[in-house]
Parts: C-alpha cells; sequence; structure tokens
C-alpha cells in the first residue's frame, strides 16, 4: 500500500529525504550495505539498525560515523523507520522478521500514524515464501514491500557497486530506486517484474554461476594437469568466449586474481553451504516451472558433494576447484564423473 499521493513515506520522486532508516540484518552483506547507507543519507537522518549478534551491531555502531541507534529488534526498527531493508539469510529468517506475533515488522497494532512504512526486502529467499510475505504487508496496511535481491558480493557490498532486482509496481521501483542507488551501481539496478520477480532473476543467476563455476574448475584444472601456466590460461580465457566473472575476478586457481577468494583460501565470500541453499531454491523453481533441465543432476550432485567435503565447508563456494585439483579429484561425486 502506497501513501495517498502515490509515494511511500520518507521518499520523494525526487530523492531520497527521509528521516530515519532502519536496516535488519548487519552480516556479510549488510554490513557493506549499512555502511554505504549511512554515508550517503542526508546528516541529519537516523540510520537504526538491528542485529542479532549484539557485539557486531555495536562494533558497527562505534566503527560508523553518523547517526545510528540500536534497535532491539524488528518492531523497534519499524516504530523509528520510515524506510526498512532487510537482509537476512533464509526464508524463515525473513518471515520472522515480519510476522513474529510479539517482535515482528507487522506486530504494531493498527497502521501507523506516520504513514506507510517502505519495506525492502535484499534476501535470498525462495520466491513463495516472499510472496507470502508481501501480501502480509499489504493485508496490514503498513506499507509497500517489494523483493530486491542483490548480486555483487561482499566485495560489491561494501563498494557500493551491488546489482539489484526488483519485484514490485513500476511506480513503487522508481519511487525507491534512489535508495538502492546509494548501495549500488544506478546502471545495474533493474525492474524485473511484478512481486517475486526480483527473486526469480536472482535464483537464475545464482544457477547460472553455479554451473559456469564446475565448467571453470574443470577448465583451470585441466591446464594444470597440461602444465600451462594458470595466469596465462586465465589471460586468454579472459580475452575469448570462455570468459566469466567466475574465470575473471573470482578465479579459482590462487594467485590468478588478487581479488579473488581464493587468494585469501577461500576464505569469507558466498559460503559453500549458502550456494547450495540458493541452488536448492533455483531448482525447485524450475521444478514448479516445468523447465527442462540437463545440467541440474550434475550441479545438486556437485554441491551436495561439497558441502559435505572438508575442503569446502565454512569456505567460499568457489573452494570447490579443490576438490578437482587436490588428491587426484577423488572426493567428487563418482556419478557425475568421466571414466
Amino acid at each position: 500500500m502506497a501513501a495517498s499521493n502515490g509515494v511511500p513515506n520518507g521518499v520523494t520522486k525526487d530523492g531520497v529525504s527521509a528521516k530515519s532508516y532502519g536496516i535488519i540484518g548487519l552480516g556479510i552483506m549488510g554490513w557493506g550495505m549499512a555502511k554505504n547507507l549511512r554515508a550517503k543519507i542526508p546528516t541529519k537522518s537516523v540510520l537504526n539498525v538491528c542485529e542479532v549478534n549484539k557485539d557486531r551491531r555495536d562494533e558497527f555502531i562505534s566503527s560508523t560515523p553518523g547517526k545510528i541507534r540500536a534497535a532491539e529488534s524488528p518492531l523497534d526498527i519499524f516504530k523509528k523507520s520510515d524506510i526498512i531493508i532487510t537482509m537476512v539469510p533464509r526464508g524463515e529468517h525473513v518471515r520472522e522478521v515480519f510476522t513474529n506475533p510479539q517482535t515482528g515488522l507487522l506486530s504494531a497494532p493498527g497502521c501507523t500514524a506516520a504513514g506507510p512504512k517502505t519495506f525492502i526486502d535484499c534476501s535470498t529467499i525462495d520466491v513463495k515464501t516472499s510472496q507470502e510475505i508481501a501480501a502480509s504487508v499489504e493485508k496490514s496496511g503498513k506499507g509497500t514491500f517489494v523483493d530486491a535481491p542483490v548480486s555483487g558480493g561482499q566485495g560489491g557490498a561494501n563498494a557500493g557497486t551491488l546489482t539489484f532486482m526488483v519485484g514490485g509496481s513500476s511506480e513503487v521501483f522508481d519511487i525507491i530506486k534512489p535508495v538502492l542507488e546509494l548501495m549500488g551501481k544506478p546502471e545495474n539496478i533493474f525492474h524485473c517484474g511484478k512481486a517475486g520477480a526480483g527473486l526469480a532473476t536472482k535464483l537464475i543467476n545464482n544457477y547460472l554461476s553455479a554451473v559456469n563455476m564446475i565448467g571453470v574448475c574443470e577448465g583451470m584444472n585441466m591446464g594444470r594437469l597440461y602444465g600451462l601456466d594458470p595466469v596465462l590460461l586465465a589471460g586468454v580465457i579472459n580475452a575469448s568466449t570462455g570468459m566469466s566473472r567466475n574465470s575473471r575476478e573470482q578465479n579459482p586457481v590462487k594467485g590468478v586474481s588478487s581479488v579473488a577468494s581464493s587468494a585469501n583460501d577461500f576464505e569469507g565470500g558466498f559460503s559453500t553451504e549458502l550456494c547450495h541453499g540458493v541452488l536448492q531454491m533455483s531448482i525447485e523453481l524450475s521444478k514448479q516451472l516445468g523447465a527442462k533441465s540437463m545440467l541440474a543432476p550434475v550441479v545438486t550432485d556437485m554441491y551436495d558433494c561439497a558441502v559435505q567435503s572438508e575442503k569446502c565447508h565454512g569456505k567460499d563456494f568457489r573452494s570447490i576447484y579443490r576438490l578437482f585439483a587436490e588428491d587426484s579429484g577423488n572426493e567428487l561425486p563418482q556419478g557425475s564423473q568421466t571414466k
């Protein structure tokens, strides 16, 4: 629900003018997003932050200049903020944040006297859950909800160069775009369609990235076995038709790219577990749509194996390269290997 003039409370069509902002979730992505938000919103505006890890929340507040208030619950965020951004790991967390009857964003009795809120959920969750939460927000009369998952990783979050994929009405997209530009590249903020379309786009992108990473690992491992210089091999690939972000910025061979997770022994980044979870959602969406797939069984076996391997557990998902390059590839799923 929008305000009577078609503009959610706290936002103008000429830019960002909210008195206060709220962000829930200061994890790997939320931290950088919140840093950019605080740095770029008006000085007089307040940023309210809510994070289950209180030590991390307090560290964020102490290390970030500007007006910042700690919130004890999503309900506290709702009471103090005009624009509310959520960035949490899974669908059940988003549902809890919005619909917990005691502490959720929608638990305040009646409609807010301050006018409708703007809810921007940047979490990567399943489409069905997001659409259900959007319906709950609409029914509550408490504001407008959009799904706006991101791409660009921790580096993009910290640099303020994220890509946003938005699902919601075109009117609301035009209104919230200036807010998203505080955390992402203006040219990489896309209106993908109605509610849920942002997430559908994100899941398709992540599926392709997971598939592509397997191909990059296979190719770089072939080069290793032949004795090719990995830097030279990657340079040729990246000047040719095999190029991708996974072969270029995020090449899994240490020494090829200084910004790749491989440069830090795959610490941080997009974890194998999170990749596995998003991949499962992507494949479930494919099944719901009746989309044909040749590669889904292969990619499923690969990442099912990776989450159980000490080589990949808790690491960036590009650590699957270790399953190819170490121990003669003996940990790879047997059914997917060529003889």
